[in-house]
């Protein structure tokens, strides 16, 4: 039975866990409990490693490199939060760490709660669903329709298969793989002019996709939208002669998008 996979491994991984909280105040940043955990893993000799970069594959294709934060004896994902208490968004960011080591057993250990608070988290295939689309009936008043249900299709498909949890970056390649393989042309543009008083002001790196021409397609990993100003995503389209931006937050459990129209 799955639930009883590597279980003394994963019942001396939670003493060490044990020993760590209550060896430690609720105050610092997680690599603090990493490195604390990692040397009482090694005097319990058993073999890990911590931060090494595991390669992520949308579909077929290469999308980037993510970190893990701990990978004990090649078989138990170990995630770290400092936080007052677990999510669900948590269990699912360690689900997509478990697809990308292909392993099943993963724990997720809390250092930030009043009390221990730690959850076992399993991956089989089977709990991969089928991706289907949203209803075109919750966009009605798109621009360009056809083009906006295409790519608003491929973003579900992608949160579907690599879930929440990885970095920016990863996203925004696998979106210009499967908008490239939609038949659509795409751009991708690294940075983004600021403009103040509607003068440019700088550029920052933001990597993003300019599609058909048409359409801008903001990809990012925020815990929060509010740290992506549309506004300044409007004005970087309208100087690119762009009226429809979609930005796609896939940092949390569900895709999240912001429509952005622009009159040029």
């Amino acid at each position: 039975m799955t639930e009883l996979l590597h279980r003394e491994l994963t019942e001396e991984i939670i003493g060490v866990y044990y020993d760590v909280y209550n060896g430690l105040s609720r105050t610092y940043p997680e690599f603090i409990y990493e490195n604390a955990m990692m040397r009482d893993l090694g005097q319990h000799r058993i073999r890990c490693t911590r931060q090494e970069e595991y390669r992520i594959f949308f579909k077929e294709w290469l999308v980037g490199l993510q970190r893990l934060d701990i990978f004990v004896s090649g078989e138990v994902v170990v995630e770290v939060k400092v936080k007052p208490r677990l999510t669900r968004l948590d269990q699912a960011q360690t689900m997509s760490y478990l697809k990308t080591t292909g392993q099943q057993v993963g724990l997720l250990f809390n250092f930030g709660s009043p009390e221990p608070e730690f959850e076992r988290v399993f991956f089989t295939p089977k709990q991969s669903q089928p991706y289907s689309s949203p209803p075109e009936e919750e966009w009605p008043d798109l621009i360009f329709p056809e083009m906006s249900y295409q790519i608003i299709g491929g973003l579900f498909e992608i949160h579907n298969e690599l879930g929440p949890g990885f970095i920016h970056r990863i996203y925004a390649n696998a979106c210009y793989r499967e908008m490239q393989d939609r038949g659509l042309e795409v751009r991708p543009l690294r940075e983004m002019t600021v403009f103040y008083r509607g003068e440019p002001v700088g550029e920052i790196k933001l990597g993003h996709l300019q599609i058909e021409g048409d359409i801008m397609l903001f990809p990012v990993a925020v815990r929060d939208k509010g740290q992506v100003e549309p506004e300044n995503l409007r004005r970087w389209m309208a100087s690119q002669g762009v009226s429809l931006g979609i930005m796609a937050n896939f940092h949390a459990e569900r895709l999240e998008m912001v429509f952005m129209k622009e009159t040029v």
